[in-house]
């Protein structure tokens, strides 16, 4: 007998079978969705990971304008990588540490938020920097950090010319010292202040995450999409709707999920289980309200 949902991927069937207002909500709570180039990107910060202490392991800068994805892939490289107590030790491991770089460029700041990010805030009256980056060091080897990872890097530019090479030299620094890959994300801003520390930047691999354009791989994430909404007919689109998808997401990830998702609402409440191209087309065709 024919699986009526095979058009589905893992997680929405787990909630096909449930009333309408259970799916709807699901859909609308964005959860992750996998398309090939995130996978992409995930596999390889995962890589690096991996690869034995010592060995060649260049940074990462995942970088793109803002809504492609990239403190979505953050946050799931986090989850896929939890800490772990090891109960003979009395410690817990922790393989990736993961913090938001903050809003101005401010070294004091960016150590306490290291600290933070293993439960460990700086000690009180001892607070100074160099004590600070000491017990970094010391923690971050005791707990097994492999991999370091910064959402919003561009964030290192809110601040004096000084101010940045510091920064970036603290970075540099304590890659060094710990000999684990650092990953960083941020918009074009995050790569041209990388372009400012010549020696730090030829240990990073650049991955962009460009706006999408009608091909394969634009197709691939709508199906990806598709699939995720637990929607119980499957969904077929034209090549004209998905040309007008493009067009009408300028490329940006989070508007084509926006509008997939809105669909995808409409036809569970019009009963209709699936999206069409018709949909498409006449949902993006509709005059902009005043």
């Amino acid at each position: 007998m024919a699986d009526p949902y095979d058009h589905l991927g893992p997680s929405a069937r787990e909630v096909i079978d449930r009333p309408a207002a259970e799916r709807i909500a699901r859909m609308r709570s964005r959860g992750f969705t996998d398309y090939p180039h995130c996978r992409y990107v995930l596999d390889l910060m995962a890589e690096r990971i991996e690869r034995p202490k010592g060995s060649l392991k260049p940074n990462l800068l995942i970088w793109g304008e803002s809504g492609q994805g990239k403190s979505t892939i953050f946050r799931k490289h986090l989850r896929d990588h939890p800490a772990v107590f090891d109960r003979p030790a009395g410690v817990r491991r922790t393989p990736v540490v993961g913090i938001e770089m903050p809003p101005m460029c401010d070294v004091k700041w960016f150590y306490t938020l290291l600290l933070r990010a293993i439960d460990a805030p700086p000690e009180t009256g001892r607070s100074q920097i160099p004590l600070m980056a000491e017990r970094i060091v010391d923690l971050y080897r005791i707990i097994g950090v492999r991999q370091i990872a910064i959402d919003e890097a561009h964030n290192m530019l809110m601040g004096t010319v000084r101010q940045q090479r510091i920064m970036l030299a603290v970075i540099r620094n304590l890659t060094n010292i710990l000999e684990v890959p650092l990953v960083l994300f941020g918009i074009q801003d995050a790569r041209e202040a990388l372009m400012h520390d010549r020696q730090l930047a030829r240990r990073f691999h650049f991955i962009e995450l460009p706006a999408w354009g009608m091909g394969e791989e634009f197709s691939a994430l709508v199906g990806s999409v598709l699939r995720s909404l637990p929607l119980r007919r499957p969904s077929l689109l034209t090549a004209r709707a998905l040309k007008m998808l493009a067009s009408h997401s300028q490329g940006v990830t989070a508007n084509v999920f926006e509008t997939l998702i809105e669909l995808g609402v409409c036809a569970i409440q019009s009963e209709e289980e699936r999206i069409t191209a018709k949909d498409i087309i006449e949902h993006l065709q509709l005059p902009a309200v005043a």
